[in-house]
């Protein structure tokens, strides 16, 4: 009891300082930015900074730095080999009470609701200021933060919540927290229904203020380019460039695709989806596209990534990515890396697969005798790192429409999805099963490394799989337990 009793103390005290605070550690969570708290929100600028803070936290360690990309939810979905007494495999075996890991939860619990605190910070200045900003930013500014409310709840609501298979509405779900509060009563977990009442009225917010987003108005080349003569459009305020790395309009219609297949709404996920692959720029071409050899790989690709650019509906820069990775996915000078897989298993996903773009020999698999290195995050050949974590992708939202589209539809978008990785278009959908083993295998390919293929066997309810691992979820497996602090103090 003791022991419960001080992390209750603890917790207790963490909850009380971070969403009563006016972010009185903001230097400290932030230190790219050089501005005194009193002088944040006294002009646009600082507004901006605070922005900035918001997306360099969700880009750190403890978030998608490395916790919740290629981290936390890629061990749960069996991606990495185990080794022995490590937490890693602590992980991996879904030993929740083990000390380590609990530290690794509590980490990503109270990172996800300190950054919450500092958006919920962040609007209740923006909607009581008097200061006149310049092109359209405080909409984009509350747009931003009210559509990464959203986010960062759903997110939380896909670990820590229940399986939607088993929820009903009255199920408790998780705190959805919109203010900065002193009351204890507000930073509880709230309803299944609630939090979806939530996430859908954040996304509404978003939307309406975003409408004015100026990554309509031109290409991704020209929002990722600044300067370039090849460009056909020059964002009127530099703030407005690398819209992928903001929550952006497009990020809202993705979101709720993401959200609406999450609670089984098949019809509601697939429209949306289908808002993102079909949308256009100004002059008629696609405004993203699936990655291919020659857009993504070759040395003639207008940006080579590993992280598959041309996709990415939103993400985040993290700019300390190789001091991160260097010992967990890449070798340190004295051992390998802690996340490391078998030759074998990369044979077994990708099917033996000679063509594929994601398998090719050399390219995000770096082989060393028995073990291979992952390597999207490093460089591979003549491809550097961008130092981009991809949050919502393109792929995504294809696999949606193939799982929830009519079958003949949804082989038109898996014929698609398929040419692009270079593979054969040969493959058929025409029964619900074949349908549902092809998304799998899909999904299994696509997003190694990016920590959405545990969400697909939660939303699923899928409690055993063997590739690239044979791996067997125990009982409540799939619902991470909330930090101790949290539950006592509930």
């Amino acid at each position: 009891m003791k022991v419960i009793k001080t992390r209750y103390c603890h917790w207790l005290l963490v909850i009380l300082l971070v969403f009563t605070s006016s972010c009185n550690d903001w230097l400290d969570v932030n230190p790219r930015t050089e501005m005194k708290e009193e002088d944040m929100y006294q002009s646009e600028k600082g507004f901006k900074n605070v922005m900035n803070g918001i997306y360099i936290q969700l880009a750190a360690k403890e978030l998608y730095g490395k916790n919740m990309s290629y981290y936390f939810p890629d061990l749960l979905a069996g991606y990495w080999y185990k080794t022995s007494n490590s937490t890693e495999t602590y992980i991996t075996s879904f030993n929740y009470t083990e000390s380590k890991v609990e530290d690794v939860i509590e980490t990503i619990w109270s990172k996800y609701y300190t950054v919450v605190a500092h958006i919920n910070d962040l609007l209740e200045n923006l909607e009581n200021t008097d200061i006149q900003f310049s092109n359209g930013n405080k909409e984009l500014l509350l747009g931003e933060a009210y559509g990464l409310r959203a986010f960062i709840h759903l997110e939380v609501l896909r670990l820590f919540g229940p399986v939607p298979a088993e929820a009903t509405d009255a199920t408790e779900a998780i705190p959805y927290v919109t203010e900065i509060t002193r009351d204890p009563s507000k930073l509880i977990s709230v309803s299944y229904g609630e939090v979806k009442e939530n996430i859908l009225k954040d996304l509404d917010q978003a939307e309406k203020y975003l409408k004015e987003d100026p990554f309509t108005l031109g290409t991704m080349f020209d929002f990722n380019n600044p300067g370039s003569s090849k460009a056909t459009y020059e964002p009127e305020d530099d703030w407005h460039y690398y819209r992928q790395t903001h929550l952006n309009i497009y990020a809202v219609d993705a979101l709720r695709a993401r959200f609406y297949q999450w609670i089984g709404d098949p019809v509601q996920a697939a429209v949306y989806a289908k808002k993102v692959v079909d949308v256009l720029n100004p002059d008629g071409t696609n405004k993203f596209k699936l990655a291919t050899e020659a857009n993504s790989y070759s040395s003639s690709a207008e940006t080579p990534s590993l992280v598959m650019a041309c996709e990415h509906v939103f993400g985040v820069n993290c700019s300390n990515l190789q001091t991160i990775i260097n010992g967990v996915l890449i070798s340190s000078s004295v051992a390998k890396p802690s996340l490391y897989l078998t030759n074998s298993w990369v044979s077994n996903v990708y099917e033996n697969s000679a063509t594929d773009v994601r398998c090719k020999s050399g390219r995000y698999f770096e082989v060393d005798g028995t073990y291979a290195y992952y390597l999207k995050y490093y460089e591979s050949g003549s491809i550097e790192a961008t130092d981009v974590i991809p949050l919502i992708r393109l792929a995504e939202m294809y696999l949606i429409l193939i799982e929830n589209s009519p079958l003949a539809e949804a082989q038109g978008y898996f014929n698609t999805y398929r040419q692009a990785r270079n593979m054969s278009i040969s493959m058929t959908i025409g029964t619900e099963t074949a349908r549902k083993s092809q998304v799998e295998k899909e999904y299994r390919k696509e997003f190694w490394g990016e920590g959405q293929m545990f969400f697909y066997y939660k939303a699923h309810n899928m409690t055993t799989w063997g590739l690239p691992q044979s791996v067997t979820v125990p009982a409540n497996g799939f619902v991470v337990p909330k930090p101790q602090g949290q539950t006592a103090f509930e």
